[in-house]
């Protein structure tokens, strides 16, 4: 074994995956494993959100490796395979390297005035769900619109960029209130959430309680703390639109509406797969599973939720969600896990996180109800992707011997690390 590949393969690939979104923990346990399987076996990783530190053996010197920008779904894809291919011996280091060099200089495969016109086609089918009447979901999509435009400056301005959460909350709010004055809408505050909702922290603060709830206290701390700042930005901007427009807060009202019958939301979840399929540039081998995993995780939590209410429909939707995305990859042959995951966490957001709840929360319309009901989702959510992927790995563990062993030698780093 060369120490030196060796370690920039770790880094590399840990940084990778952290910009792919996978979470600390998981992040740790493959790195680690990884190293055993390249003939390390006192290969140790720490990673934080924002970069990885990576060690061959308690004597051997640390590397670092900062995590630069995200990976779209089709490097992600590319990413995990590189990573399947090194574990069962089918490449070389120094091959990985130069292929993970490739990944993160391929361009998009979709242009970018398309990704982030696929905004518009999110934000239109979250109305879709929580708030399904043709004035909402015009004003949705304009307003979807809006948000969009503001990424596309905040790419090129910084101030855009820092205050992108507070400029994109009161541009919405106030275009929504001054159609509301012309054009009743049932419920504002519904309509603003679904138009940037793809900009909420909802999967952040969730990702920071998985974290802590798996020991990662430092990476989970961090994001929780930079979740809940985004929500005060958030609640600024809506704040700053109600006294722009001459309204009150009880201007912003959460009301649901029904006017497009059973099947809307069902639309909505299809629309929104439609669009993030576009906005993160999946792979063709990923689109049919992305939504088959939406499906599953949409139904499971509409059934849950009518039944036992919205705090269990957050956990069995989640779980879910992870138990499917642990067992895609042994039915599609392709390692896609994440990939068809993270479509399926984000749509559990505006439907279960208590996004509605938390926005009377701040703009001080509810009380303790409200607190309780957000931060309940939360936990529910975090704790549902828990379970269904502890569940799915230790399904694809008894029908897969080789997966056995792997998960021996991921315990065993988990011990040392620990």
């Amino acid at each position: 074994m060369t120490t030196g590949p060796t370690r920039e393969v770790l880094l590399r690939m840990g940084s990778a995956l952290l910009a792919g979104g996978t979470p600390v923990p998981d992040v740790e346990r493959q790195v680690t494993v990884l190293g055993r399987s390249l003939g390390a076996p006192g290969a140790r990783a720490a990673a934080t959100p924002t970069g990885l530190f990576v060690g061959l053996s308690a004597s051997d010197g640390i590397g670092f490796e900062p995590v630069s920008g995200t990976l779209r779904f089709e490097q992600v894809t590319r990413v995990q395979d590189v990573y399947e291919r090194l574990m069962r011996g089918a490449t070389t280091v120094p091959v990985a390297i130069g292929e993970l060099d490739a990944i993160e200089a391929m361009p998009s495969s979709r242009p970018a005035w398309a990704s982030d016109l696929a905004m518009v086609a999110i934000g239109t089918g979250i109305c879709a769900i929580l708030q399904p009447t043709w004035r909402d979901l015009v004003t949705a999509a304009a307003s979807s619109l809006l948000v969009a435009a503001l990424v596309v400056l905040s790419r090129r301005i910084t101030v855009i960029r820092t205050l992108l959460p507070l400029l994109a909350s009161f541009a919405v709010a106030v275009l929504v209130l001054l159609v509301a004055q012309h054009w009743p809408l049932e419920g504002t505050l519904r309509t603003m959430i679904a138009s940037f909702a793809v900009l909420l922290p909802g999967s952040m603060i969730v990702t920071g309680m998985s974290e802590i709830a798996s020991g990662a206290a430092v990476a989970g701390s961090s994001r929780l703390v930079s979740g809940v700042m985004q929500l005060v930005l958030f609640a600024v901007g809506l704040f700053a639109a109600v006294s722009v427009t001459g309204e009150h807060l009880s201007a912003l009202t959460n009301v649901r509406a029904q006017d497009l019958g059973p099947l809307a939301p069902y639309i909505g979840v299809a629309v929104i797969g439609c669009g993030i399929v576009v906005n993160v540039a999946a792979s063709r081998a990923a689109i049919p599973w992305i939504f088959v995993v939406l499906a599953l995780t949409f139904a499971t939590q509409s059934i849950v939720q009518a039944a036992a209410g919205l705090i269990l429909g957050a956990l069995a939707g989640a779980a879910v969600a992870g138990f499917a995305a642990n067992l895609v990859p042994r039915f599609s042959g392709r390692p896609l896990r994440l990939v068809v995951f993270l479509p399926a966490f984000w749509l559990l957001v505006p439907g279960s996180l208590g996004l509605l709840s938390t926005a009377e929360l701040a703009t001080g319309q509810a009380g303790f109800d409200a607190a309780t009901l957000a931060i309940g989702s939360v936990v529910a959510v975090a704790a549902g992707t828990l379970i269904g992927s502890s569940a799915g790995r230790a399904l694809d563990r008894l029908l897969d011997p080789a997966q056995r062993r792997v998960a021996e030698l991921g315990d065993v780093a988990d011990v040392e690390r620990l």
